[in-house]
């Protein structure tokens, strides 16, 4: 029997590799020219074929699904890296990645300053206990943070690009979830999905419009052509899945739940630097900025010492991320900053997620509604399926949530069917 995979992101290809190595039929549907979709890697704006990843990038402790699918395919990984310093007493908190190199108003905050404003946001995350639904600048403004500390403090909601930080509950950033022991793709994120989708059968520039039931059959409508199916999986981001014409229409709570699940706004500011080997030691665990660059991390020092930043940065609504070289130039000045002298830009990229009209945006914005809103996203609607890194249980938003919700997919149409053929022999005479 067939199954349409709709979306060659992780978390369709996870859906379709599952299917296919248990014998089923499969086919995976795919908008744009490349697989991978928010893993995307641009191989070719950059010097020495150095890759950038303009989404998501690394694989934290913990994130099994990722890690054994890496060491399955052969993707090779970085070396271990950090994105946060633990506190004094060896705890995380929200005050530890305001221990990283960080830049105010364009100038290196000294070490001493950066330290006494974490230290005072550790103390008031002890004394004033925030709660998980507060908003983090409620929260700051509760806690009696000076204007620096308060500041800083808001900035750290632009490490998972947000329209603001006032809709960014404190659940979110404390504790933090991620960044204390993780690795990147040394060849790109895209590495793995571009492993995973060998010996697949992946139809590129597929846009699906419609997924239409007709008794037992289900036909997927494409710019390219109609596709017969018994199952179909839906494995693409919220927004395009809201923009598909499903007949029968989706029930009101699954409509309901893609609704209250808004995609997060924002995307990467990219730099290639000289000086690779010195700018790698100087940032460290990273920088963070009160800018519209709020993080910036860097990959392994490459070629000719050279190495690649990537900074993240939040839609505001302010249009930076739409005029490329004033966003290059503003990492430019973090860059510098940081190296204590103007820093040598090779090359740049910038990539708004805002605009991919298949994306709709980086990653979903769960809030404080976990897990009832993941539940309800992955909740089958008879033979239609649905997966996606909003859809996980276990690292929601996440590359491993992907992959885990794909098999999750998967199984999901098995056991459909399964429960359709012993029903069947059960009416059957005799």
């Amino acid at each position: 029997m067939r199954t349409i995979v709709i979306g060659a992101g992780p978390a369709g290809l996870a859906a379709a590799r599952s299917l296919a190595g248990r014998g089923e039929e499969v086919v995976v549907l795919e908008a744009q020219p490349y697989v991978g979709g928010r893993t995307r890697s641009d191989r070719e704006r950059l010097l020495h074929g150095q890759p950038a990843d303009l989404g998501g990038s690394f694989i934290d402790l913990g994130q099994d699904e990722l890690l054994r699918t890496c060491a399955e395919l052969g993707v090779a990984l970085t070396p271990q890296l950090a994105l946060l310093r633990a506190d004094p007493d060896g705890r995380f908190s929200a005050a530890s990645s305001l221990r990283n190199t960080t830049v105010v108003d364009g100038r290196r905050l000294p070490d001493a300053d950066r330290d006494q404003v974490a230290d005072e946001v550790r103390a008031a995350l002890d004394a004033c206990p925030p709660d998980p639904s507060e908003l983090v600048p409620a929260w700051a403004a509760r806690a009696g943070l000076s204007p620096l500390a308060r500041r800083l403090f808001r900035a750290l909601t632009g490490f998972n690009p947000v329209h603001d930080d006032s809709q960014i509950q404190m659940s979110m950033v404390e504790p933090p979830h991620v960044g204390k022991v993780c690795w990147m793709m040394a060849d790109g994120t895209d590495a793995m999905a571009r492993a995973m989708s060998e010996g697949l059968d992946v139809r590129l520039r597929h846009v699906v419009r419609a997924v239409r039931r007709t008794g037992r059959e289900i036909t997927v409508e494409t710019d390219r052509g109609d596709f017969p199916a018994r199952d179909v999986i839906v494995a693409v981001p919220v927004t395009p899945t809201l923009r598909i014409g499903f007949a029968p229409v989706l029930p009101a709570w699954k409509t309901e739940a893609l609704l209250a699940t808004p995609m997060a706004q924002g995307g990467k500011v990219i730099g290639q630097y000289a000086d690779g080997a010195e700018l790698f030691e100087k940032v460290g665990t990273g920088i963070m900025s009160d800018g519209p660059i709020s993080l910036v991390w860097a990959r392994p020092v490459g070629p000719e010492d050279s190495v690649v930043l990537l900074g993240l940065a939040a839609d505001r609504g302010d249009g930076f991320l739409r005029g490329e070289e004033s966003a290059l130039a503003a990492l430019d000045v973090i860059v510098s900053a940081v190296l204590g002298r103007p820093a040598r830009r090779l090359a740049g990229i910038v990539k708004d997620w805002s605009l991919e009209p298949f994306a709709g945006g980086v990653v979903s914005s769960l809030l404080g509604d976990f897990p009832r809103l993941p539940s309800l996203l992955a909740q089958s609607v008879g033979p239609v399926h649905f997966a996606g890194e909003h859809t996980a249980d276990m690292w929601a938003t996440g590359m491993d949530g992907a992959l885990r919700s794909g098999k999750r997919a998967a199984d999901q149409v098995l056991s459909r069917r399964s429960t359709a053929a012993i029903a069947a022999h059960a009416k059957s005479p005799g």
